[in-house]
């Protein structure tokens, strides 16, 4: 993982997959969202993580210093390494503030009962995804790299439900 392209893109990947799981139609045939809720948390927690580590490895961080214990899934350290080190974005805390918790104890894969989860507006979340999107691939490059220019984004439709049910 010595390219800061790699991991962006396996981020990337993840708010596309979390994308197409809450604008599928099929999702609204549950009764509730919450057989949705883990996974949705569980790969934007991941996009997150993966977006601040392609952000340090392009300013010098090695991969056995972003794998060390005490930041591997630390969203908060990762966030503050990077800003140190001259990201600025608003999408990144938005993120790291909805996350950070559970995801580096695991509890969007293994949920702790009577453990609290906070939900935020669907449109907000991807938002502040396509917001940490566009400053780490004009950072690291990864569409310049492909001949493409930065820039998009996710933009969660205004016709579809923006709420967690």
């Amino acid at each position: 993982m010595s390219d800061p392209t790699t991991p962006y893109g396996t981020a990337k990947g993840y708010v596309q997959s979390a994308l197409l799981l809450m604008t599928n139609p099929d999702r609204f045939q549950a009764e509730t969202d919450a057989s949705f809720y883990l996974s949705f948390h569980m790969l934007i927690g991941f996009a997150t993580e993966l977006y601040l580590k392609s952000y340090l490895m392009h300013v010098g961080y090695q991969e056995r210093e972003l794998r060390a214990s005490g930041v591997r899934h630390n969203l908060n350290s990762l966030l503050a390494m990077a800003e140190a080190k001259g990201l600025s974005d608003r999408g990144a805390a938005v993120l790291v503030d909805l996350l950070g918790e559970h995801h580096q104890s695991f509890e969007f894969r293994y949920m702790k009962e009577g453990a609290r989860y906070p939900a935020m507006n669907l449109r907000r979340v991807f938002e502040a995804l396509s917001s940490l999107n566009r400053v780490v691939d004009e950072a690291v490059g990864a569409s310049a790299s492909r001949g493409k220019q930065p820039g998009d984004g996710w933009d969660f439709p205004d016709d579809f439900r923006q709420k967690w049910r």
